[in-house]
């Protein structure tokens, strides 16, 4: 239940889908009031423009909108546009909550209890100035109450709010005491710790938003928005009491997020869709190195987490010189760029006799961003330790980047040893036996309440349609994920079908005719601590 959607091409934010918030429109050609109120099955949403026109187009066409209905009789919404052949100045339409979070970015509309969490920048129209307002009805309360439109809104009631000097929370009645304890310790220790070391200037007043109420199939998935919203959505009843390792897991999800408050929506970010390993990358680090330093996690459990970046990374990047795409989307966008934060920390460390660390260099990159026009890849490389740790991971010949890699970090005082986890051996069999049945591009699997799901749709051949799986070649694939490793390598090495145990009941024998190749993977074993100064 650690990161949930694992994908050859994947596209989490993806763990999220984290992005930079909503492009301005360069020229308005008018401009469009907007009006929100909660309705029956879902949120009802007013357009008044300035002038009539016969077509208004969406801005960002990237919103799934199947779940939007037209209200306005004589009016459609077709391809992200209102259209209608006389002209009109006012439309309305009733957005309900989407229907599944695979595979998307924002969502347009989730349910937090018996509120709502309305994505402002999805109603905003092309060529239009707009203005969002959340009208709430006797009960409510809206959050954020300025710039509505260019992020994440809560409608929902008020009763569900609560009130922090600097920063507000909502819960969804659905959220046990449990889960929502973690979340507001969480985002409030990381704001004390970030506050006080990059600096207590932000430009708007946070917001943190936990519902258990995501339509799936993702366990759970967040992002932040312009206005200094993080919405946070989970799926399933496994939440509400969650064991002590996935509490860990949460503790830093949390953390993360609340790090793009400062590097990914407090200024401009001039790389954030050309490189977004580095906004991410610090974030995913950052969050584990302050969450450390609070005590919130074990260094065990960060070095654990280190590992596994490590190995992501290794293997997306594999022994072939760097292309830049295959850091674009996925989750090799984190691995490889928590990978460069903790070079680049540890080199901090270890040039200044531990006087500075990479909260030190985040915030000249950041102070410099805020004084000139953001930042980006070329002011964090402007920093010698910044320069070391990205050369290391992508320049060089391919062939010798991991032993550059394993080299420095030795020099460092990081101890690695050859030994793949049982997460490992899991992706490592299934990614393969997915390789050789399924056509048109990899596919993934999910870890899901009920076990491993395939994420085969359908181009898998026998193996499409999403199956749930019980065992492979006898072998439960969470429970015993190395066993059933080493169980269809030797199938694999025979050219035999490779057997699979579905919870409908089912045998399915897949073909596996080239050999499953032992995973690389590094461990950890030694590392210097990641605890760090909280002032």
């Amino acid at each position: 239940m650690n990161q949930t959607i694992l994908r050859a091409a994947a596209a989490m934010a993806t763990v999220a889908a984290m992005t930079c918030g909503l492009p301005a429109p360069a020229l308005a050609q008018q401009s469009a009031a907007i009006e929100a109120r909660s309705a029956p099955g879902g949120v009802a949403v007013t357009w008044r423009l300035a002038e009539p026109t016969t077509r208004a187009a969406f801005l960002d066409q990237n919103i799934v909108r199947t779940e939007w209905t037209m209200t306005t009789p004589g009016l459609t919404l077709t391809d992200g546009a209102v259209e209608a052949e006389a002209p009109f100045q006012t439309f309305e339409i009733l957005i309900a909550p989407d229907t599944t979070e695979r595979d998307r970015g924002y969502l347009a509309l989730v349910r937090i209890g018996s509120g709502n969490i309305l994505y402002g920048p999805a109603l905003v129209l092309r060529g239009m100035d707009a203005e969002l307002t959340a009208r709430p009805a006797a009960g409510e309360t809206t959050l954020p109450t300025t710039e509505a439109e260019r992020g994440s809104v809560y409608l929902g009631p008020q009763s569900q709010v609560e009130t922090y000097p600097g920063a507000r929370l909502a819960t969804g009645e659905t959220v046990s005491p449990t889960l929502a304890g973690i979340m507001r310790d969480g985002f409030f220790a990381a704001q004390a710790f970030y506050g006080a070391r990059l600096g207590r200037d932000l430009p708007y007043e946070p917001v943190l938003l936990v519902t258990t109420d995501s339509p799936g199939p993702v366990d759970f998935r967040g992002d932040v928005s312009d206005s200094g919203v993080i919405s946070t959505r989970f799926h399933g009843a496994a939440w509400d009491d969650p064991p002590a390792h996935v509490a860990s897991a949460l503790a830093t999800f949390v953390w993360h997020e609340t790090f793009h408050l400062w590097n990914g929506h407090r200024l401009e970010n001039r790389d954030g869709e050309a490189m977004p390993w580095l906004h991410e990358g610090a974030a995913e680090y950052g969050a584990w190195a302050a969450a450390v330093s609070t005590g919130a996690v074990t260094e065990t459990a960060a070095r654990e987490s280190l590992s596994q970046r490590l190995n992501g990374c290794r293997k997306a990047l594999g022994d072939r010189d760097y292309d830049p795409v295959r850091l674009r989307s996925g989750s090799a966008v984190y691995d490889c760029g928590a990978v460069v934060q903790w070079l680049a920390d540890l080199e901090m460390r270890q040039g200044s006799s531990g006087a500075r660390d990479i909260f030190d260099l985040w915030k000249d990159v950041l102070d410099q961003g805020m004084a000139g026009q953001g930042y980006g890849v070329a002011e964090f490389r402007a920093r010698p330790e910044g320069e070391r740790a990205v050369a290391a991971v992508m320049e060089g010949p391919g062939a010798a980047r991991w032993a550059g890699v394993a080299a420095r970090l030795a020099a460092l005082g990081v101890t690695l040893e050859e030994k793949p986890s049982p997460d490992e051996y899991r992706t490592a069999t299934l990614f393969h036996l997915n390789d050789e049945n399924c056509s048109g591009g990899g596919t993934g699997f999910y870890r899901t309440e009920q076990g491993v799901r395939l994420d085969t749709g359908d181009k898998c051949g026998v193996l499409s349609g999403d199956p749930l799986l019980t065992a492979v070649e006898g072998r439960d694939p969470m429970a015993d994920a190395t066993a059933m490793f080493f169980a269809v390598q030797a199938r694999c090495a025979a050219a035999l079908p490779v057997r699979y145990s579905t919870q409908a009941g089912q045998v399915i024998e897949a073909k596996c005719d080239r050999p499953l190749v032992a995973p690389r993977a590094w461990s950890v074993t030694a590392a210097p601590p990641l605890a760090t100064r909280a002032q």
